[in-house]
């Protein structure tokens, strides 16, 4: 047997990579001999090593072509049905918006074309103004923040020519 010869190089290669390949799967047993305990999906670890982990519901009888007995059988519940959203022509659309801090009140213009009056929601909520309006196949929506200086009570509106405009008046 000649020791330059690559063949036997191979040989001498391949028992040290069967040894690596046995050394970590012995590892891997060992790992999965503490699955016992875990649950069915998580994260484990041991002696440094993290290993998440997921397992169906097969059992070791299933994989060795086993069946079970019809009283041990697992039964999956049958999913409910899935709702798919309504497609909407709805176009959303954020109104062009101007702010202006006055002494006594902030004042706040948007562009809302083709609105009327009673299509206006207008919402003080806390520091947050919210603008819905909604005329056909178009809503205007925008959320603004506001300054916490402001008394209590609503928000004057005024529409002229799709401009509204909003008066919150100031704390004084």
């Amino acid at each position: 047997m000649n020791k330059d010869d690559p063949a036997n190089k191979d040989d001498v290669t391949g028992a040290a990579g069967f040894a690596k390949i046995a050394r970590g799967l012995t590892d891997l047993f060992t790992v999965l001999a503490d699955f016992d305990q875990l649950p069915g999906r998580g994260r484990h670890e041991k002696d440094g090593r993290v290993m998440e982990y997921s397992f169906g519901t097969r059992t070791l009888r299933e994989a060795a072509g086993e069946q079970e007995a019809p009283e041990e059988m697992h039964v999956r519940p049958e999913a409910p049905p899935r709702r798919a959203a309504k497609r909407s022509s709805l176009e959303v659309l954020e109104p062009v918006t101007d702010m202006f801090d006055e002494p006594t009140e902030i004042v706040l213009l948007f562009e809302l074309p083709g609105i009327e009056r009673k299509d206006i929601r207008c919402i003080l909520d806390g520091d947050i103004l919210l603008l819905e309006a909604k005329t056909g196949e178009r809503l205007y929506r925008k959320e603004t923040l506001i300054e916490d200086k402001l008394a209590a009570g609503a928000p004057q509106l005024n529409l002229h020519n799709g401009v509204l405009e909003v008066r919150l008046s100031k704390k004084t």
